[in-house]
Order: C-alpha cells, then sequence, then structure tokens
C-alpha cells in the first residue's frame, strides 16, 4: 500500500490543516492507544475477562494481538481506502466473524460456557444462531468501531492518514492471523456448559445436606447467592433457571482449585486409570482444570455429562462458510466511501450511543432470559431485530461521514455507547465483591479509572462542537493545539 501522505483538502475541496506524515516522531502514539484501547473495552470493561486475567503479561499480549491489531487492521484500511462509518461497521463484523466463528468457535460449539441458554435458544445446523448475531453486533460497535472514533478523536490532526506504514501494516496483519490460527487449533474452555448440567435438583440436594465428604467439602465454597438459591431449591424441591446457573457457577469455581482432590473426598468414588495416574503428579493451569473436571464427572456420573471433544473444531462447512462471510463482508464494506452529501447531522451523539447499549441490552439480555423463563419468542425475532439495530446504526453514523465536526461527533456517540458498560463494570465489581468472589478484584478502580476519562473527553469534545457551531466553521482543525492530541 502506499505511504504517500493524504490530500491537503477536505472532501469538498476546503483546505485543510496540512497532514502529518506517518513516519513523523509521535505517529506511535495513536497506534499504541488503539491496540491498548480496543481490548480494554471488549474484554476488561465488559467484563468478559476480569482484571486479574487480563493485566496477565501472556494473556494481554494475546489480546493485543487480536482486539488491538483487528482495530488496527480495520482503521488502517479505512484510512487508505477512505471508507466511510458504514464500511467501518462492516469490517467490523468481519472481525466478530474471525474472533467468535473463527478463532472462539463459540458460533457452532454447543458447550461454549458463555453462551449459556443461547446454544439452545435458536441453535440450528450447527450454530448458534442468536449468539452469533449478538457476539457480531457487539465486536463490531463495542471492539472495533467505538475504539477508533476514540482514539481518531484523541488525536484529530492524524485522524485522516495512516498511522503505520507497509512493514508495520504487515506485522499487524501477521500477529493477528497468528493469534487467529492458534485459537482455531486449540483454544477451548473445559468449564461446565448449563446443558451439561443434566440434574441440577439432584446435585443441589447432594451440596446442601449430603454426609459424603466431597459433597461436604463442595458444600461449604459455596458462594452466599447460591447458597441461599440452592436451600429455596432444595425446600420446595423445585428446578429452575437460576438453580442451574447456581450449580454451573460453582462447578466451574472449583475446577482451578488445587484442594479439590484428596483420597478422603474421593474414597467412595472409582476413578479411572488415567485420573489415578494424574493423581500422583503435580498439576497446574490447564492439566489441574483437566483433571479436576475429570474429578467431578467420575463423582457425579448420573447428573454431569461427559465431554467427548476437545478441543472443539467445527466442521469444514461451518468453517468454510464463516470465510465467504468475513470476504462477503469486507468486499461491501470497501465499497463504502466518502464523498456522498450527508443527509442530516448527528445532533445529540451520547443519546444515540446510549441508545445503541440499551438496544443491545434489550434484544441481547433481556429477551433470551424472558424466553428462558418461560416467555414464547421465536429465535429468529431475535435475531431480525440484531439486523434492525444495526441498520439503524449505520444510518445514524452515516449522518457523521461529511461533517466537519465528525471527530467530536463520533468521539461522543462512541462515550455514549461506553457510558452503560462503566456502570455495569461498577457494579459488577462491587457485587462480586460482596458476595467474597475476588476474581474481579480491581474492577472497581478500572471503571472508575474509565468513567473520569470519558468524562473529561466527553465535556472537551462537547466544547469544541459549541465552538464549531459558534464560528461556523465545517473544520475541527482550528480547535486543535500542538501535535494533534486533544487538551
Amino acid at each position: 500500500m502506499s505511504d504517500a501522505m493524504p490530500s491537503s483538502v477536505d472532501i469538498h475541496g476546503a483546505p485543510t490543516e496540512p497532514a502529518l506524515p506517518s513516519s513523523c516522531p509521535g505517529a506511535w502514539k495513536p497506534v499504541l492507544t488503539l491496540l491498548v484501547l480496543a481490548p480494554s473495552i471488549g474484554e476488561l470493561l465488559s467484563g468478559s475477562s476480569p482484571p486479574l486475567q487480563f493485566f496477565n503479561p501472556i494473556f494481554f499480549l494475546l489480546l493485543v494481538g487480536l482486539y488491538g491489531c483487528g482495530a488496527l487492521l480495520v482503521r488502517e484500511t479505512a484510512a487508505r481506502r477512505s471508507l466511510n462509518s458504514t464500511g467501518i461497521l462492516l469490517c467490523g463484523a468481519a472481525y466478530g466473524i474471525i474472533e467468535e466463528g473463527l478463532m472462539c468457535k463459540s458460533f457452532f460449539n454447543p458447550h461454549w460456557t458463555d453462551t449459556g441458554f443461547l446454544s439452545v435458544y435458536g441453535r440450528a445446523w450447527g450454530v448458534n444462531w442468536v449468539w452469533a448475531f449478538g457476539l457480531t453486533f457487539y465486536h463490531m460497535v463495542v471492539s472495533i468501531t467505538v475504539p477508533i472514533f476514540l482514539t481518531e478523536a484523541l488525536f484529530p490532526a492524524r485522524a485522516r492518514e495512516p498511522w503505520i506504514r507497509r512493514r508495520g501494516w504487515l506485522i499487524t496483519a501477521a500477529s493477528f492471523s497468528l493469534v487467529t490460527l492458534l485459537g482455531f487449533c486449540a483454544f477451548d474452555n473445559r468449564q461446565f456448559h448449563l446443558i451439561e448440567i443434566k440434574q441440577p435438583l439432584a446435585l443441589a440436594r447432594r451440596f446442601n445436606d449430603s454426609t459424603e465428604a466431597l459433597d461436604r467439602f463442595i458444600g461449604r465454597q459455596l458462594n452466599r447467592k447460591h447458597r441461599e438459591v440452592i436451600r429455596k431449591a432444595v425446600a420446595l424441591q423445585k428446578d429452575s433457571p437460576d438453580l442451574a446457573h447456581a450449580v454451573q457457577d460453582e462447578l466451574n469455581r472449583l475446577l482451578p482449585r488445587a484442594d479439590l482432590y484428596s483420597e478422603e473426598k474421593f474414597a467412595g468414588v472409582t476413578l479411572p486409570d488415567n485420573l489415578k495416574a494424574q493423581a500422583t503428579k503435580p498439576r497446574h493451569g490447564d492439566k489441574l482444570v483437566e483433571f479436576n473436571r475429570g474429578l467431578l464427572e467420575a463423582a457425579y456420573p448420573e447428573m454431569l455429562a461427559r465431554r467427548q471433544i476437545y478441543p472443539f473444531r467445527p466442521s469444514w462447512r461451518l468453517t468454510l462458510g464463516s470465510v465467504v462471510a468475513i470476504a462477503g463482508l469486507v468486499l461491501l464494506g470497501l465499497r463504502q466511501t466518502l464523498g456522498g452529501q450527508s443527509t442530516g447531522s448527528l445532533r445529540k451523539p451520547w443519546r444515540a450511543g446510549l441508545g445503541c447499549t440499551v438496544g443491545f441490552v434489550l434484544v441481547g439480555f433481556i429477551i433470551p432470559s424472558l424466553v428462558e423463563h418461560g416467555t414464547r419468542i421465536p429465535p429468529t425475532v431475535n435475531c431480525v431485530l440484531w439486523c434492525v439495530i444495526g441498520v439503524l446504526i449505520g444510518r445514524l453514523l452515516a449522518r457523521t461521514n461529511d461533517q466537519g465536526d465528525y471527530l467530536w461527533r463520533r468521539g461522543l456517540w462512541a462515550i455514549g455507547v461506553m457510558t452503560p458498560w462503566i456502570f455495569f463494570a461498577l457494579l459488577l465489581g462491587i457485587f462480586v465483591g460482596m458476595i467474597g468472589a475476588k476474581s474481579f478484584s480491581g474492577m472497581v478502580i478500572v471503571a472508575l479509572a474509565f468513567g473520569l476519562a470519558i468524562l473529561k473527553l466527553a465535556l472537551s469534545w462537547r466544547s469544541r462542537l459549541v465552538l464549531s457551531a459558534q464560528s461556523n466553521s465545517p473544520h475541527p482543525a482550528p480547535f486543535l493545539r500542538g501535535k494533534g492530541e486533544t487538551r
């Protein structure tokens, strides 16, 4: 790809501030910002990766290679091909299929723990359709578009130019491809899925009042919330989705524990020869999780399902279908270029971004929860709603394409998207801390840091919109300072 400097006039032919060459000092700042911001928003802020896991150096580098490099590739493609917001969204959707369809394979894996009820609701032809639509939308907006818009607004003088040269682009693409390939070949999880908990009420009885050593050990480990759910279910002799989730969470909390196995606890359990051999050796990491899952499956053979295949691999038809979908979205996205007349201005970008996340919560969480508790809503309706929300977001963001103050409007829209997630992260950190779990230690600090940062940026970018309107100038350049950093 060419490394030539961008034109010194905007899409309307009006003069702009001289663009800075991508090789000048400071070009690494927006690159580093985007590489860190994308996984921080997509994984950390959403609670997908707790702080203790996220800041593990090896895990963090893998996330940067996936989220960060993926976002950087989309952003550089948009800059070099002059893509509009629709092009960025379509490429972001393609990224979502790469991560969830090829790398994690959660679109197809019926035992992927995070899918929960969505591996049953809307599953057909080997695909978790409702989950697939929802995660594609999530990565399209939260993992890709939001970090790109925020980073470009933070470095406005470089917003229209490429940030990396050809060598950097190749290194980024190679890193992204390597992480994706590693995930496709080896990534899976051994945690118990809801559909593998065959008899949650029977397990609840064992954990609640059994005299067996293993049952008493597990009963002592229950957190306060799950203990109450289990006691209530045993008293009423009634199964429920809440009970299944509680039992699943408690079993999965046991998997990384080194103190699960002892001869006393498993004295009455017939262990396979392979588990007996492993019991005499030190175990760590994934080997420990594998060993503990085998122990629990042997201890409760009628109540827990054994997983036959690990790691999960989708069929070649599903893999080929993912590749075709990715190629189609990318090709369609490359056709969405700047230059057309704007259909209006995005007047209230923060509220528009907030509405985006509200729609995500409604379609992604509330509707599936209602269905799980008995409400009849066809999965096709859910998938159609995801498409409608995607089209509405595309039409809203299209109003920023040819606006001189597009950077601030896109930045405020991205802040609007993030705002509910920050409150969610704050409540998650407080709630998990109250029940005694340590997995989300530091989540409150992360949420407060994000909250203070976006508040400062929102005030700054809002003032720039006001100044731009007062001066009746379509260009943000007169309000820049330094090398393009915000005030």
